[in-house]
């Protein structure tokens, strides 16, 4: 009876001693006039657990705290450097102008714009002295629309150079001679 007892005591102390511990937790919200928010838990900073037990924490979310970021207004248009306007002989009426601005030239490139706002193109034409004689003997322009939409979607757009009165005897033939650039400009719409 006695072997009986003892055995039974063990079994007893066993399971005392292997208990998990209860571990209680509050939380605290925050208050309306800027309190904090937090949480509190009770229990043993050195639990009694024995063999095989192990102890291990969960992480337990206090707060949220959200994340803000100033965001500039951003235009891109894709691979620029890679583009060239070409301008090529036309009827000096497909530019809208007479037989006196005769020779008449015309040239475009279609470009991929995107944009976070919405944004209006512009234009500005640099001459070589040369062929284009006078700043006001040609002109660019977006046809169609000069205003990219800011919902960052790919838009195609199509700038078009005109020039008339060329002066072509100032200059050797070719196909790729460099007659100026265009600088493309941005601005809120």
């Amino acid at each position: 009876m006695v072997k009986k007892t003892l055995i039974a005591l063990a079994v007893v102390a066993l399971l005392t001693t292997s208990a998990h511990a209860a571990l209680s937790e509050w939380y605290f919200e925050k208050t309306g006039d800027g309190g904090h928010s937090s949480v509190k838990v009770d229990g043993k900073d050195q639990p009694t657990f024995r063999w095989p037990y192990s102890v291990s924490y969960e992480k337990l979310d206090i707060c949220t705290i959200p994340i803000t970021m100033k965001v500039g207004m951003f235009v891109q248009i894709y691979e620029c450097s890679k583009k060239k306007i070409v301008l090529e002989q036309v009827d000096c009426g497909v530019i809208g102008k007479g037989s006196g601005d005769y020779p008449c030239y015309e040239g475009y490139v279609n470009l991929t714009v995107r944009s976070n706002f919405n944004a209006r193109l512009g234009t500005s034409l640099n001459r070589n002295d040369g062929v284009i004689s006078h700043n006001d003997h040609w002109t660019a322009y977006f046809d169609n629309t000069d205003v990219v939409i800011g919902d960052g979607t790919d838009q195609q757009m199509k700038l078009v150079v005109e020039a008339w009165k060329v002066a072509l005897y100032k200059e050797t033939a070719g196909d790729d001679v460099s007659v100026g650039s265009v600088t493309i400009t941005v601005k809120p719409n």
